[in-house]
């Protein structure tokens, strides 16, 4: 086992020291530093890192920030905050000494995943190096910040030679050559030089760079005083060509300052430009699902719009139907009242001609009474035909 991990981290250490051979894998997007929205990631990466136990994925978790510090101060850079840039490379640094301090606690613990974080760290390690020296070969990148990145290199060059160290070191553990009181205070002793050379290194860059800010006001200083004294010495024609090369120079400069902004304007502007192109896109999205449904909606109403007219064109047919049916009842109720009515008029009249041949009065009163007995009957028939 202990063959593998020192063959693994051999490997990856080589890639780095031999100058960034493989190329690097694409970066995964973060959020600029410019952005509304950086604090709260800043604030979520301490929730997510407080929530990590383990010491193998503390190293990955610290691996992963320092990968994305680094992108953010390439962002940072291009937009010309070199301030920025630096404090980002720094915090990368930091990063990566952590995943290394965590690193070796895994390795100590002999966590089964410490091989496998050990081979990743190498590799991001790598890629990181890849992308600092692509930094530095920037012909547009401010000298402070050739300054920072070459810092960072150098803290790279020390963690590489602390794990060959750390590895010489294991391989006499291994073999025997050293116990492992020997082991830890070696250890102990090459972490230190690491720290120091570290803070060495850092307090060395943060001087050169005031030191080169310091330059540049002296350098703006003294060329405004010697500009001034010329002018008070030479004679008019001297001044005039001295102005005229002074304009030069400034509409040179100025030129260059217009051609950079013009650069980052057409760039901003492109990436404004797909922004909202894929803002059109998901708006046209969202509008060509809208009329959608607002169809299938329409299509709804007006399904329910038919069958409701068809219900109604079924109930007034059907209330059609009916009244016909009634008026039909009722006439044929009043043509078979008319028909009994004329059936008792004519017996009537026929008993009263019978009556008036005999001339007797009683028998009139029995007719009377067997027509009154004839009309309670036909009343009867007449109820029994409206049922």
């Amino acid at each position: 086992m202990m063959k593998k991990r020192i063959a693994s981290l051999v490997l990856g250490t080589t890639l780095i020291v031999g100058g960034g051979q493989v190329l690097a894998a694409e970066s995964e997007e973060v959020v600029s530093p410019d952005s509304e929205l950086y604090e709260t990631t800043r604030v979520m990466e301490e929730v997510e890192y407080e929530l990590t136990e383990g010491t193998a994925d503390k190293a990955l978790l610290q691996d992963q920030f320092a990968n994305e510090r680094l992108i953010e101060s390439e962002l940072a850079l291009e937009d010309g905050d070199v301030e920025k840039a630096e404090e980002l490379l720094e915090e990368a640094n930091e990063s990566s000494d952590q995943a290394e301090s965590y690193l070796e606690e895994a390795l100590e613990s002999e966590d089964e995943s410490a091989e496998e974080v050990e081979k990743t760290l190498s590799e991001s390690l790598e890629e990181r190096t890849t992308k600092m020296r692509t930094l530095l070969e920037r012909e547009d990148l401010p000298e402070t910040a050739k300054i920072g990145i070459s810092n960072a290199l150098k803290h790279v060059e020390s963690i590489v030679k602390r794990a060959e160290e750390r590895l010489v070191l294991e391989t006499k553990l291994a073999s025997g050559e050293l116990t492992e009181e020997e082991f830890e205070s070696e250890m102990k002793g090459i972490n230190e030089t690491f720290k120091a050379e570290a803070k060495k290194n850092k307090a060395e860059a943060k001087a050169l760079r005031k030191e080169i800010k310091n330059k540049r006001k002296a350098s703006v200083k003294a060329v405004e005083l010697e500009e001034s004294e010329e002018l008070a010495d030479e004679t008019e024609e001297e001044s005039i060509e001295l102005a005229e090369e002074a304009e030069e120079r400034a509409e040179e400069e100025s030129e260059e300052v217009l051609e950079r902004e013009e650069e980052e304007k057409e760039e901003a502007e492109e990436r404004a430009e797909k922004r909202a192109e894929k803002a059109r896109e998901k708006a046209l999205e969202r509008e060509e699902k809208a009329n959608e449904k607002a169809e299938k909606e329409r299509e709804k109403a007006k399904e329910r719009e038919e069958k409701a007219e068809e219900k109604r064109q079924q109930e007034l047919e059907k209330a059609e139907e009916m009244r016909e049916k009634e008026l039909e009842k009722a006439a044929e109720r009043e043509e078979k009242a008319r028909e009994k009515a004329e059936k008792r008029n004519e017996k009537a009249r026929k008993r009263a001609e019978e009556k008036r041949e005999d001339d007797d009065e009683e028998d009139v009163d029995d007719l009377e009474d067997e027509a009154d007995s004839e009309d309670v009957e036909d009343e009867q028939e007449d109820e029994e035909d409206e049922d």
